[in-house]
């Protein structure tokens, strides 16, 4: 812009100057002697005023380049000096000498009180001084004079988040989000980090702000339907399961892990949602109580025998007096069924299973009502949502062998009975003995769907075959041979990028995990040493070399303990087998909480797009010790 200043005084100046040659071209004796002389004197005298007014704009524009010139070489000089002392403090402090630094930035605020640079410098030098508060209160100046500043609000969250203040951690979070609408990977941590605050209904809307973002990524929008399950908002999370099923290949690792968090949602364990409380305490007044009694008897009467006209009405009436009844729930769900009303039924039984007990979850009550919604939604032509509910009960519908080959008990064992509820410790799960549901009706049903929907392809084969049922004679001789000579793969459940989502996996070892452009350890002498995240960012440029994930552990290492990151584009497929496009690993000793993983730029440079870490503790990387996960993009330089 100064040069640009400059360039358009010079043009303008040049201008002038043509003009004053061209009145002394004008002016010349020549042409002076056709004109009389009172012409010519008249003339004269106005072209030389015109003349010494061109001369004063020439002396003021002249004036204002000087005066220009000089503000901008002051300007430039006084930035020039600004940079000399951050570097000069930046090396001071590299070096290890953080004091030095210190008195180095304190002088150059002396003679420049109003630097921002100098601030954030030593805001970042006294976090790893453990003068946290100092800093706080460096990036809270900074923050006053230009709020939009996201590396400084980084800063300042990264410090809260050290220091264990949640509360504010979120609120800073939060800024961050309105700051910048556009970065999906805020809301998200938002998200979890509410729930780690058991501020549950918060962490839904934040869930949700996120995968409005990003509504490609399932394994978002499986966590999502976790939080809504936890807030007992089990229609809404079934919907997201769903729509998680719909758009995922069969059988891949994020179906599987949807199918699990479904069934889930469903009633079929004994989780019910941090939010649930069982009621144990009657409802409603002691008349309500009284009239319940009184006709409740009647009401399943009529059930049992199948008179459902004239159940319907005396079981709302139950459901009424006790809305929290789950049996009645039940019967009233299976009545309407039986009278063609489907939509309410598979509310009401739906319900049911919601109001169940948490234990003995895999009773007939509870296959019974999945049996009967499937039939409900065939009812109703909603083949996907049918199948769902039949295929739960190809899982689930066969008692295991061990209890159902048990002998029936003969009334005399001794029982052990719980003091707090009253049930029968010693008693297996109240499930009937043999078959719960006819295999040959289920796949009645499941043909019946099958009509309607395409059929999945059967997987191909790999080396865990299974071994042919023929004459052995007509085996070749050196088949088992070349059949145990191959290498069997053992079988994985949960793939590594799966095995998080959906799960209520917030109590980890990791008490926080934040990514950073560089890290530094405090300066102090003795005692367990820290590590300070320096530049703390969700965001970084492709060019960028490193990328650190600095960490804490929720308590100390008890012993030398590996743990491990592996990182890959989350909006990848999934591929078995599949290595992570950077990796690192570190060894806690005993007492350190304290570390960071170090993550290069692959052989050319960062890919752009979403990055997630998994987080392993052990000796080994699996599904079952992922322990963790953290997240940061690549964007391209502008």
């Amino acid at each position: 812009m100064k040069g640009q200043e400059n360039f358009i005084c010079i043009i303008l100046t040049g201008l002038i100057l043509r003009a004053l040659s061209n009145n002394v071209v004008c002016a010349h004796p020549l042409y002076l002697r056709s004109m009389t002389l009172f012409s010519h004197i008249r003339t004269h005298h106005f072209r030389l005023s015109y003349f010494r007014k061109l001369v004063r704009m020439v002396s003021v524009l002249t004036g204002l380049m000087i005066v220009h010139g000089t503000f901008a070489f002051a300007q430039n000089h006084e930035i020039d000096a600004e940079v000399a002392v951050v570097n000069r403090a930046t090396e001071a402090w590299m070096n290890g000498a953080s004091p030095l630094a210190l008195d180095i930035l304190e002088q150059g605020l002396r003679e420049h009180s109003h630097s921002l640079a100098f601030r954030k410098l030593r805001g970042d030098i006294l976090t790893t001084t453990r003068r946290n508060q100092e800093a706080l209160e460096d990036y809270e100046a900074i923050l006053k004079e230009t709020p939009e500043s996201l590396a400084v609000r980084w800063a300042k969250w990264s410090v809260l988040t050290r220091l264990g203040n949640g509360d504010l951690a979120i609120t800073e979070l939060e800024r961050i989000a309105q700051s910048v609408p556009d970065n999906p990977l805020v809301p998200l941590r938002l998200a979890q980090e509410l729930r780690k605050l058991d501020r549950l209904e918060e962490s839904v809307q934040w869930h949700q702000k996120a995968v409005e973002l990003v509504p490609e990524m399932s394994g978002w929008r499986l966590n999502m339907a976790r939080a809504l399950f936890d807030v007992l908002q089990y229609d809404d999370a079934r919907k997201a399961v769903q729509h998680v099923l719909k758009n995922e290949p069969r059988g891949s690792p994020v179906e599987m892990a949807a199918r699990n968090l479904l069934m889930i949602t469903y009633g079929a364990t004994k989780e019910r949602g941090r939010r649930y409380q069982p009621i144990f305490s009657p409802d409603g007044s002691a008349e309500d109580r009284k009239r319940w009694g009184l006709i409740r008897h009647q009401g399943w009467e009529h059930f049992a025998k199948g008179r459902y006209q004239e159940a319907e009405p005396i079981l709302r009436e139950l459901l009424t007096l006790k809305p929290t009844d789950h049996r009645v729930t039940y019967e009233l769900g299976c009545t309407l069924m039986e009278l063609g009303q489907h939509e309410e039924a598979v509310t009401l039984l739906q319900k049911s299973i919601e109001l169940g007990p948490t234990s003995g979850s895999y009773s007939e009550i509870f296959l019974d009502s999945i049996f009967r919604i499937g039939q409900s939604l065939v009812a109703l032509e909603r083949w996907e949502e049918a199948l769902l509910h039949f295929e739960i009960l190809e899982e689930i519908a066969t008692v295991p062998p061990e209890i159902a080959n048990a002998s029936p008990p003969t009334g005399n064992e001794p029982t052990t009975i719980d003091p707090g509820s009253g049930e029968n410790i010693d008693a297996p799960t109240a499930t009937p003995s043999g078959k719960i549901i006819d295999q040959e009706k289920l796949n009645f049903w499941l043909d019946k769907i099958w009509q309607h929907i395409p059929k999945p392809e059967k997987p191909t084969q790999d080396a865990n075959e299974t071994l042919p049922a023929a004459d052995p004679s007509e085996v070749p001789p050196d088949y088992y041979t070349n059949l145990a000579a191959k290498k069997f793969k053992p079988d994985e459940l949960f793939h590594t990028r799966a095995s998080l989502m959906g799960r209520d996996a917030d109590f980890s070892w990791f008490r926080f995990v934040i990514p950073a452009g560089r890290v530094m350890r405090d300066d102090l002498q003795v005692g367990n040493h820290e590590f300070i995240p320096i530049d703390p960012n969700d965001t970084f440029l492709a060019t960028q070399q490193e990328i650190y994930l600095v960490f804490a552990l929720v308590t100390a290492s008890y012993d030398a303990i590996p743990l491990t990151a592996e990182c890959y584009l989350e909006d990848s497929k999934i591929i078995w087998g599949e290595a992570p496009l950077v990796q690192d690993q570190v060894v806690m000793s005993t007492n350190e909480q304290s570390g960071y993983f170090v993550l290069s730029s692959p052989e050319s440079e960062w890919t752009p797009g979403l990055y997630r870490c998994g987080l392993f503790v052990g000796d080994t990387v699996s599904a079952y010790t992922q322990s963790d996960e953290v997240r940061f993009r690549i964007m391209e330089p502008s």
